[in-house]
């Protein structure tokens, strides 16, 4: 069913204390596609010497800050480490700091990568058992924390400089700790950590930086060493000079205006007539716009309007074919006439003189080309693109047909991407003046992303940015607006996905009364209200309430949307739930296999929801007691599951659980408890010990060597199926 949203009558921020995981889409490899092995690191040798000899020795635990001036290479710095940590076998995790949503989940991924269970994560001790976790690996591994600007972000539930942060002198025999930040100071990181200060470059280091960007072709090392002094040495400024005059050199002389800069001296003697530099800020701005200038008389006047668009977005890799829709951008007068030909021109320019990233590899990892532009240059730009025209893009990349709907698993390498924009715009919009209509609808961008989130099963992450939206929503739009109902249903949505079915049947019936008071009986979204409140129902066990919400919703859903739409078929799955467990088998399997043929066609064989027909099918065969052939079944759907959605989804979880029971019942009990054994650690570290799921498979796994009859149910496991979940 639509994930809609609900709140009303209950203490939502106290109910949903417990949750899932912090287990945001990310990622922990280390961006070494950003490494040119053809412009090396210049200047840098003796800091690089520094950080890896630590890797041939032991730890003696103390982590090591990488400080400096923005700009100044700090992070390329790390990335040439994290390239020699491993290209000598060491385990290197890459948390990226500068988006503090994600820090604590990355963190908490570190954690469960080296066997971390959830109970811990859970219980508010996160940053004690990831240091515990990783002492008892005595494997050699290197952790980097970059771009950590804002170190008490680091502190977690404790204190960063008192040494119990999230970062902290730890005991590990071949483990090390590496952190990039502006700040340097002593009294910031505590008295443990080594500090490594990262300062600009020399003239004849700085002199090497400028001809290797620009080819040789400005000039000797004496006129690059002067420019090199003039932008003090500050190596982003000097990769965008470079990156500048190779540019402008390959002109040929009879095309160039007359002021185009082509060599050193001519770039310095333009500095040297414009502002006084005194800072990093003003030289990257002295810089970029130079880079700009040169792309305008190059026929690109338009690159200096984009580049402020695309500081407009968050601070993450950008999908710019998804979001740069070129009919969109020239009706919104931002890059008026530009096709996409020409907009690939200017990205291309941009990225030519060093002001936008297009890293190598983005297509391969996420599905989709990505664009990144420096948090420096993003913090230059004076006058970035309206945020209006930012949210249009958005909203026409989420209901563009090539995203999907965030539900499909076909679809979800681009919701990653798309997700830090969504979250990022909603809280621009929200906390900006803009018209009603901008807000709703960078909200509703927002609201589509946590759908993403919930339908990867990461509960916690989803729990938390609708908990961010609900009091936006109600602020700007009303506690009656659609936006703001749905937003407190999905919050009700979440308690049942966690396990609170009373908390969640009481959440789901005020909403569904808001709902019908303020949208109708037959809107949509009330409709999916009683779809919600069935679901819960049955898993309660009220299987009647269940049937007539059910039957209810159905019918409403059948007139309003029509008997093929997918939200109706959904219904009709649930139902067909409902009615197994009433008794009544034979229509239940009618209208399963009807569901299963529907989905089939609607997203073929292989799509989750026609997968979970599939598990319920197999579940009557299992209550029938065809044990070889609910087995045969169960495997087809778990590969399928597991290559699409990925081994520790919930749903794949539960059907190599259903597994186990099969095996259980052949009498094939050491295969059973080895599966049980298997799913039980991967349900307390993705779902915690108190899940649902859980408990339920600690309780089979107990009485294992128990006949079947024999073996007590649990709260929980209503109706027939052995004790086995619907899905």
């Amino acid at each position: 069913m639509t994930v809609h949203s609900s709140h009303g009558g209950v203490a939502i921020g106290t109910l949903l204390q417990r949750g899932e995981p912090d287990a945001a889409p990310l990622t922990l490899v280390p961006p070494l596609g950003l490494r040119d092995p053809a412009l090396p690191l210049r200047g840098r040798a003796s800091g690089l010497r520094e950080l890896t000899d630590l890797l041939d020795c032991g730890s003696d635990g103390r982590p090591h800050i990488v400080h400096g001036m923005g700009g100044c290479g700090k992070t390329s710095l790390a990335l040439e480490l994290a390239q020699t940590a491993t290209e000598r076998g060491v385990r290197v995790w890459w948390v990226d700091a500068r988006q503090t949503a994600l820090l604590e989940a990355g963190l908490n991924a570190v954690a469960r990568q080296v066997g971390a269970t959830e109970a811990d994560l859970r219980a508010g001790v996160a940053a004690d058992t990831l240091w515990r976790s990783l002492a008892a690996d005595d494997r050699p591994w290197l952790l980097v924390v970059d771009n950590a600007d804002d170190p008490h972000e680091l502190d977690g539930p404790g204190s960063l400089s008192a040494g119990t942060g999230w970062v902290r002198r730890h005991t590990a025999p071949h483990g090390h700790v590496v952190i990039t930040s502006r700040d340097g100071t002593r009294g910031t990181w505590g008295a443990t950590a080594v500090l490594h200060p990262l300062d600009t470059l020399s003239d004849a280091d700085g002199a090497r930086v400028l001809l290797d960007h620009s080819g040789g072709r400005a000039g000797g090392a004496a006129e690059a060493e002067s420019l090199a002094r003039r932008l003090g040495g500050l190596p982003l400024a000097l990769t965008l000079a470079g990156s500048y005059l190779s540019r402008a050199t390959e002109i040929p002389e009879a095309f160039r205006d007359a002021d185009t800069l082509t060599t050193f001296n001519a770039y310095r003697e333009a500095l040297d007539q414009g502002l006084d530099l005194v800072d990093s800020e003003q030289v990257i701005a002295q810089t970029w716009r130079f880079s700009l200038d040169l792309l305008s008389r190059r026929g690109k006047p338009l690159a200096r309007p984009l580049l402020g668009l695309l500081a407009t977005f968050a601070d993450a890799p950008l999908p710019y074919t998804l979001l740069l829709h070129p009919p969109t951008l020239a009706a919104t007068g931002v890059l008026p006439g530009t096709d996409g030909p020409a907009l690939w021109d200017l990205l291309q320019a941009l990225s030519g003189v060093g002001l936008v990233r297009l890293p190598a590899g983005a297509v391969r990892d996420f599905g989709v080309p990505l664009a990144r532009v420096h948090p420096l240059i993003r913090d230059a730009v004076p006058a970035p693109a309206d945020l209006p025209t930012a949210v249009r893009l958005l909203h026409r990349a989420v209901l563009d047909p090539g995203s999907g709907v965030p539900e499909d698993e076909d679809h979800w390498p681009q919701w990653q991407t798309l997700l830090p924009h969504a979250l990022h715009l909603a809280h621009r919009a929200a906390t900006a003046e803009l018209p009603t209509e901008v807000v709703e609808t960078a909200l509703s961008c927002a609201q589509l992303a946590v759908r993403y989130l919930s339908a990867r099963t990461l509960y916690e992450a989803a729990r938390d940015e609708s908990l961010r939206l609900l009091p936006r929503y109600e602020a700007a739009l009303g506690p009656g607006h659609p936006g703001t109902l749905n937003t407190r249903h999905h919050l009700a949505h979440l308690l049942h996905a966690q396990g609170e079915l009373e908390a969640a049947r009481a959440e789901f019936e005020a909403v569904l009364a808001a709902k019908r008071e303020a949208l109708g009986a037959d809107h949509e979204s009330t409709l999916a209200g009683r779809h919600e409140l069935g679901r819960v129902l049955h898993d309660l066990g009220d299987q009647h309430r269940a049937r007539i919400e059910l039957q209810e919703a159905l019918a409403g859903e059948e007139r309003v949307l029509g008997a093929a739409n997918r939200y109706t078929v959904n219904t009709r799955h649930i139902l067909a739930r409902v009615l197994y467990d009433l008794g009544d088998t034979a229509a239940a399997q009618r209208e399963f296999r009807a569901v299963y043929a529907l989905r089939r066609r609607m997203f073929g064989a292989e799509h989750r929801e026609t997968l979970a027909t599939r598990y319920n099918l197999a579940l009557i065969l299992y209550d029938s007691g065809e044990l070889p052939r609910t087995r045969e079944e169960l495997r087809t759907v778990l590969t399928a599951q597991t290559q699409r959605l990925g081994p520790e989804h919930r749903a794949t979880l539960n059907t190599r659980y259903a597994l186990a029971c099969v095996c259980r019942g052949l009498g094939e009990t050491a295969t059973a408890r080895d599966e049980f054994e298997a799913v039980l650690v991967t349900q307390r570290r993705v779902l915690g010990e108190g899940h649902p799921d859980t408990l339920a498979t600690a309780h089979s796994l107990g009485h294992l060597g128990e006949a079947s009859d024999d073996v007590p149910t649990m709260p929980f496991m209503t109706g027939r199926r052995g004790g086995l979940r619907w899905a």
